[in-house]
């Protein structure tokens, strides 16, 4: 890899690297080296853990009272493939994958999977380089800030539906809602929502929107059957 190429990839990701070699392995796949240690999947498994452990860490210090249900759910949805290959695209580094000889580079490239793989081994490769975990959540935080605000934007009201289903999940039972009612104008309607455990009718509750009306249907749900 050029040098004027490996300083562009360490511009756009924010971080000079003592150890050339570990950028280059970020971004090599396995395609154009065999051997584990010259290619990123290693470095994809390590880079995976540690993501998954940012990611948890900073969704407790933004909400610390939410239930694991939200947290992990909430968690799935930041790690998952296609929001990580969308920013490997918004970011670029796509263009400075290195695949075997003959391979087809835009098809490798249009693959989430590989793309997330690439994001998950740049956070190894920061993270080894640099012997510390801060330096690597200041990349992971600040390349998915989008994310996670958008994500987190709705996170005490998704915390009533995640508990309710953990409780249907673990007494085997079925949660479903159904809107009732909708009043006011239509373009200021108010929603009225009741949800069921399998055919009990267990919590009515009001919204501005739906999302809001299931929410507050299943907050009453889940003190009904607290009380049980």
């Amino acid at each position: 890899m050029e040098e004027k190429d490996i300083k562009k990839i360490e511009k756009i990701v924010g971080y000079t690297f003592k150890d050339k070699s570990l950028l280059q392995r970020a971004l090599t796949h396995g395609s154009a080296s065999k051997n584990a240690l010259e290619n990123y999947q290693s470095l994809e498994f390590l880079g995976d853990s540690i993501l998954d452990f940012i990611v948890a860490k900073r969704l407790i210090e933004i909400n610390p009272n939410a239930h694991e249900g939200a947290l992990t759910r909430i968690r799935a949805t930041i790690v998952s493939k296609e929001p990580l290959a969308e920013e490997v695209k918004k970011l670029g580094l796509e263009n400075y994958l290195i695949v075997g000889k003959g391979e087809n580079v835009a098809y490798i490239s249009s693959q989430a999977k590989i793309m997330s793989d690439l994001f998950e081994s740049m956070i190894a490769a920061i993270y080894l380089d640099s012997k510390s975990i801060d330096v690597a959540e200041k990349f992971i935080l600040s390349k998915l800030a989008d994310l996670f605000n958008g994500k987190c934007k709705h996170f005490g009201e998704d915390d009533y539906k995640s508990r309710l289903n953990e409780f249907a999940s673990r007494n085997d039972v079925s949660v479903s809602y159904s809107e009732v009612e909708r009043t006011g104008p239509a373009h200021n309607p108010t929603f009225v929502v009741e949800v069921k455990i399998n055919t009990f009718t267990a919590g009515v509750g009001k919204g501005k929107s739906k999302r809001e009306a299931e929410q507050n249907a299943a907050k009453v749900a889940l003190e009904g059957v607290m009380k049980k």
